[in-house]
Parts: C-alpha cells; sequence; structure tokens
C-alpha cells in the first residue's frame, strides 16, 4: 500500500539521471582507443539508441521455503542481480521464507543521488515514468535519500555513465561494491615486495603482469573497467614513468574516493610502507578504474 499511494502522490515522475560523481573529467586518452574494442565496459558511454520494449511487468514475490534470489529470478523470468539492486540484498544474502521481494522486469543500471534529493526530485532530473521507477526500486517515501547512494533503472533507458548493475555487488543498500569474488586470499600473485602493484595484487585477484601504467590496458578484456570510483576497485594513475595502482577503500558522498597503497611518498608513505589518503573524483592523474 505504501509503494502505490507514494507512486499517486508523486505522479510528477521520478527520473533517473545517470551521472558520473560531481567534477568527473572525461577519460584520458593512454592509448584507450586502441582497446575499446576488447574491454569490458562496466560504465554505459552512450544511451541506447532506442529502448527495448519490457514484455511483462514488474511483480512482488513472497519467498517461499528453498527459493533463492536466482530460483525466484529463473521463475519469474527476472534478473538476479536487479533483484538484489531493488531489494538491498548483499552478494550472500539468501532472502527468508515469507519474506516479499520486489521482481523488477529487465536487467538493470545504478544511478548516483545527488546530495540531499527526495526521489522526486531527482526524478524531475530524469523524466522515468514513477511507476517505472518503482518496479526497479523497493522505495516506500519521498524522504530525501543518502548522498553518495545509487538507484535502478531498466538498463536500456540509461544515459551516459551509470553503471551496470549485474557488474557491481550491493555492499549496503544502494552502494556499489567490487563483487567479493575477484578479491585474492591467496597472495600477491608474483609481484615484487614492496611495490604498489604487489600491494594491489595482495588485494585483488590479478591475473596480468607488468608496471603499473600498464594494468588498465593489460586487463581490457578481463576485468570490467569504467571511470567511476567504486569500494574494491584497482584505482590506475599515469604517474611518473611506471605509473601507479591503488586499491579503492571507500568512496565518499562526494564522489572523492579513499585509496590504501604502497610505495607512495606524498603522504608519508613508500616503498613497503602502506597509506592512506583521499582522492578526488576529477584527479587528472586517473586513467580509470578496473572493477
Amino acid at each position: 500500500m505504501l509503494r502505490h499511494a507514494w507512486v499517486l502522490a508523486t505522479a510528477a515522475g521520478l527520473i533517473f539521471l545517470v551521472a558520473q560523481p560531481a567534477g568527473a573529467s572525461a577519460p584520458t586518452p593512454l592509448a584507450l582507443k586502441n582497446i575499446a574494442a576488447i574491454q569490458i565496459d562496466a560504465v554505459i558511454e552512450r544511451p541506447a539508441v532506442a529502448p527495448i520494449p519490457i514484455s511483462h511487468p514488474a511483480q512482488t514475490a513472497t519467498v517461499r521455503p528453498g527459493q533463492t534470489v536466482e530460483s525466484l529470478a529463473e521463475a519469474y523470468g527476472g534478473d538476479a542481480s536487479a533483484i538484489r539492486w531493488a531489494n538491498g540484498l548483499a552478494p550472500n544474502a539468501r532472502p527468508a521464507p515469507g519474506t516479499p521481494l520486489l521482481i523488477p522486469p529487465t536487467a538493470g543500471a545504478l544511478v548516483r543521488v545527488h546530495d540531499g534529493e527526495t526521489p522526486t526530485q531527482f526524478a524531475k532530473r530524469v523524466g522515468l515514468d514513477p511507476a517505472t521507477a518503482l518496479d526497479y526500486n523497493a522505495l516506500t517515501s519521498d524522504n530525501p535519500l543518502p548522498a553518495g547512494t545509487y538507484l535502478q533503472m531498466p538498463i536500456a533507458d540509461a544515459p551516459r555513465g551509470s553503471l551496470i548493475a549485474r557488474l557491481f555487488a550491493v555492499n549496503t543498500p544502494g552502494v556499489p561494491m567490487v563483487p567479493p569474488s575477484t578479491l585474492n586470499p591467496t597472495g600477491s600473485d608474483g609481484f615484487p615486495w614492496g611495490q604498489c602493484t604487489w600491494y594491489v595484487a595482495s588485494r585483488r585477484d590479478v591475473t596480468w603482469a607488468g608496471n603499473a601504467w600498464l594494468w588498465y590496458a593489460a586487463a581490457a578484456g578481463i576485468r570490467p573497467e569504467g571511470r567511476v570510483a567504486v569500494q574494491g576497485a584497482i584505482a590506475v594513475f599515469h604517474l611518473g614513468w611506471a605509473g601507479h595502482v591503488a586499491y579503492v577503500e571507500h568512496v565518499n558522498p562526494d564522489g572523492s574516493f579513499v585509496v590504501s597503497e604502497m610505495n607512495f611518498y606524498g603522504t608519508g608513505g613508500g616503498w613497503g610502507r602502506v597509506d592512506r589518503r583521499t582522492i578526488a573524483a576529477n584527479d587528472w592523474t586517473i586513467t580509470g578504474f578496473i572493477y
């Protein structure tokens, strides 16, 4: 009842603007045009020419004993990632029997919320029908949404800068993270100790080789990549002759992000020492992020 009452109360419509964090700059042309054909993009670079018709409406299902998100997706013709995002379910979360779950009709894309916006204000920037907005997000009020969080919309309608939902896990409701399956529990993947590459490879599963400046090109076709900071991502920088990589620990509401790293001397770190620092979303040395 709350969902439907709120739809009527906000007939002006929910609008989803998918944007990079405030101040984010265009990708650095560091030979990226040469790898574009094989790169697995996690961030939509251009909107669809025409929206894809939705073949069936959203549904609400009550979880029965033994059902999982994946089995519900199969039973209702939905997308497991879209279901998790719509209901704020973490990667390993299994809904309890009797829990009502929203089943979006298609796969989703993630849209960043601006500071202090209510769903209605958010909507007025984009023009998505309010009913469609509620097909992809289990919203129950028009209260301000937490800064730095994301809402979901149909992937076919998503504009430039939106995150492809299936490539990211729910960290906390509305906050994306790199899926835990890409973390590295075994070691540093053969990189020399003390270097930035060694440290990042101790946090993430790195299956390529080379100096840090080569990583963005080397990971193309192996890992999703993009220009939006997400918790758990590898940040690649064009710094010095060898480049630099760091691990994204946290993304702040303003789009800046905190990294941990080795062999960076600007903030008290150095060879073999781990430091942390905050980096602006539009820092000119950012090449991109490996998810």
